[in-house]
């Protein structure tokens, strides 16, 4: 998620990203929502190969990096805020297998066909602004016959995204055609199955879309 920096928006970033809030939050989602969250790791543990290369793209406070990191050659994680990569180089010190960089995901620099795997969990990439370039950039950096794996809400999520903005204390001010505007700066999307389909074809990369829970998809996408 990222946030406008003025004053209100600051703060509420500032509080929720805090691990033991986010955490806390994590607890207190839907059950449908923290269902989503469970199979997302289950997934991941099930299929990525090990002694891989791994791209975390908004990788957090490092959440699926510190399970990816048990069985894989390097994972790279990257995040457009600093303060989350701090906190991240802080619950994942130690990690010689891990680097956490800031970076735009909209403008990777890695060279070609570097990672085995490029992933993007939680509904991050329904917060990019540029989603085609986007996915450009992560087939760019991925291995021929390597995998882009994309975690969003579906479009049954709408009910439960209002919840957790609730909770969170953001004020919506806006929906449109299931895209969450927040007076505090959060845009927020959901996909059909069609609308991931278009745009994968439109990068070029052949997609599995499965359904994780009745909220979610998983999108696999094969270079």
């Amino acid at each position: 998620m990222k946030f406008k920096k003025d004053k209100i928006g600051l703060q509420i970033w500032i509080t929720f990203f805090s691990k033991p809030f986010f955490e806390i939050w994590l607890e207190q989602a839907t059950p449908e929502i923290k269902d989503w969250f469970q199979r997302e790791i289950v997934y991941l543990k099930k299929n990525i190969k090990p002694n891989s290369k791994i791209l975390d793209v908004g990788c957090g406070f490092g959440r699926h990096i510190k399970i990816l990191a048990e069985f894989s050659k390097e994972v790279v994680g990257i995040d457009n805020n600093k303060d989350m990569i701090q906190k991240a180089k802080q619950n994942l010190s130690g990690l010689n297998n891990v680097r956490l960089l800031l970076r735009d995901a909209q403008k990777l620099e890695f060279e070609d066909n570097y990672f085995d795997y490029v992933i993007c969990m939680d509904n991050t990439f329904g917060q990019i602004s540029d989603k085609l370039k986007t996915l450009k950039e992560m087939k760019r950096v991925t291995k021929e016959e390597g995998e882009v794996m994309i975690s969003v809400c579906s479009e049954k999520a709408l009910q439960y995204r209002i919840e957790d903005c609730k909770k969170l204390g953001l004020t919506i001010t806006k929906i449109e055609a299931g895209k969450i505007y927040t007076k505090e700066g959060l845009i927020s999307e959901q996909f059909t199955k069609q609308q991931l389909k278009n745009l994968f074809d439109y990068v070029g990369l052949k997609v599995k879309i499965i359904e994780l829970n009745p909220i979610s998809y998983l999108c696999e996408a094969i270079k």
